[in-house]
Formats: structure tokens, C-alpha cells, sequence
């Protein structure tokens, strides 16, 4: 149980003809900070698929002064969500990403993910809410 809602696993195909979105670590960060909470949000989605990939979680678990008992609850969240792999063919659109100067090399895997996905990212960075490129989309979340 994080924040009071019971975590369910997910499940880990991709089902193409569902909403997919790509986290951002600071949706993460910022629920657990009190200041949005992204398990309310994807309640609006109830068949979404919520992905993460490994840049998310080595930036929430980096975060400044965490403590063990915040650590434990945000593995558990990170757990409850499904996994994408930093794969060849993200690895190849982040490289163009990264070739063009566009975006930094976090948020270049990120929105490789995204793009690889056919995710929409959920993020309050400027950056990647406000960044186009084919077949990438963004969110705000607040």
C-alpha cells in the first residue's frame, strides 16, 4: 500500500490499442512530495498502461535525503508499473535525439521510450512536455 491506495502489478504485454504512458521521475518525485498525486490521475485511465524505464528509476532513487522507509515505498511503486528496456532501436531514435542537441541524455532515453511505446510522457519538465519530434507526445501533469 503507497499513500494509502492499494498498488496492483501490471501486467507486462503491450496492448497498442490502449493509452500507454511514460513516466517521468519528477511525477513520481512530486507524489511523493504531496504535491500531485499520480495514482488519482491514472484512476481517469483505468486501462492505461503506465510504463517506467531504468533512467526514471536511478533519478527517484538518487533523489537528495531519501529515507530507507521512503526508498522501500517508492521500489514498491516503481515495481507496480511495467518496464521498458533500454533497447536497440530506443537506443538508436535517443542518438538522433541526442545528434540534433535537442534534449539531454535522460530525457533523450525517456522520450526514445516514449516514442518506442507509442506512449504519451507524463511530466511537468519543460523539456520534454514542450519537445516535438515524430511520433512523440507529451503531458503535463498537474
Amino acid at each position: 500500500m503507497i499513500l494509502g491506495i492499494r498498488i496492483q502489478p501490471r501486467n507486462t504485454r503491450i496492448d497498442m490499442d490502449k493509452i500507454c504512458f511514460l513516466l517521468d521521475s519528477n511525477v513520481i518525485i512530486d507524489t511523493f512530495n504531496g504535491k500531485r498525486n499520480l495514482l488519482e490521475f491514472l484512476d481517469n485511465f483505468p486501462d492505461c498502461e503506465v510504463y517506467i524505464n531504468p533512467i526514471v528509476e536511478i533519478e527517484v532513487l538518487t533523489k537528495p535525503d531519501i529515507t530507507e522507509q521512503e526508498e522501500a515505498e517508492i521500489r514498491v511503486l516503481l515495481d507496480s508499473f511495467k518496464w521498458t528496456e533500454i533497447d536497440k532501436p530506443t537506443r538508436e531514435i535517443a542518438i538522433k535525439i541526442r545528434r540534433a542537441k535537442e534534449l539531454r541524455l535522460p530525457d533523450a532515453l525517456i522520450a526514445a521510450s516514449a516514442i518506442n511505446l507509442n506512449a504519451t510522457v507524463l511530466s511537468n519538465d519543460p523539456h520534454l512536455r514542450d519537445y516535438k519530434y515524430y511520433g512523440y507526445s507529451a503531458k503535463a501533469f498537474v
